[in-house]
């Protein structure tokens, strides 16, 4: 019933996760990789698992308009009415038969309400985290009908959209799960890594510059304070 569109750069912790939660949701779902030239098992397991995997290279850079561009027109060739865009870390609540009442409705857009989830241990147990604390940004716009939908026009970074069509929100809002902050030691090197990655213009046009390590923020110690803070405010979602 739907097609999955996600970009991914080593992302190996987390796709099989992501993977397993929208086929279970949606079996024999179509999804999409579009992989920013991963160096770890990535690609191996998206193509184990029947995924469609397409690179693409920008020189080893985090370029937030590559990906925008990329997410606004991924899913126009889908074979289905439904696609998803989603991050790979990005897990939405919803299954075949609640979509299709959706459809019958109306709907063309899936309205979300979104978690930062949060392990409550010092490890890898993904599946085990239940845990997460109400992110700013619900209403994040993954799901959309694309009969309906002509164009999605998501802004850098996507959590903004401004779709053109006949335009019709489910009245429930859907769970979305971001899986975050997973573990501390990830959690930093990811930063320090995909901080390197950024591109000139993402760091003119303060487009993901949060994820930089300086001496305010995104240090191990910050991030420890974070994850104590956000385990002491997490409620059970899951």
């Amino acid at each position: 019933m739907i097609t999955a569109y996600t970009p991914a750069y080593n992302e190996e912790v987390l796709i099989q996760f992501m993977i397993d939660h929208y086929r279970k949701r949606f079996p024999g779902c179509h999804i999409v990789v579009h992989d920013n030239m991963s160096t770890d098992d990535t690609v191996k397991i998206a193509l184990a698992n029947g995924c469609q995997v397409i690179p693409y290279d920008t020189g080893d850079q985090l370029q937030d308009r590559r990906l925008t561009d990329i997410k606004n027109n991924c899913w126009k060739s889908a074979k289905t009415d439904w696609v998803l865009v989603c991050d790979v870390d990005e897990l939405l609540d919803i299954n075949e038969a609640e979509l299709k009442q959706e459809e019958v409705v109306g709907v063309s857009m899936i309205r979300t309400d979104c978690y930062d989830m949060i392990n409550l241990a010092d490890n890898f147990d993904i599946a085990g985290m239940k845990y997460g604390v109400k992110s700013p940004l619900t209403g994040k716009s993954l799901l959309f009908n694309k009969k309906s939908i002509s164009q999605i026009n998501y802004e850098p970074g996507a959590h903004e959209c401004h779709p053109v069509g006949t335009v019709i929100y489910s009245q429930k809002m859907y769970k979305l799960y971001h899986y975050t902050s997973i573990n501390e030691r990830r959690t930093y090197e990811k930063c320090l890594v995909n901080g390197v990655r950024l591109s000139p213009e993402n760091i003119k046009n303060g487009w993901g510059v949060g994820i930089l390590v300086t001496p305010t923020q995104n240090t191990p110690e910050l991030i420890h304070k974070d994850y104590i803070a956000d385990r002491k405010q997490a409620i059970r979602v899951r």
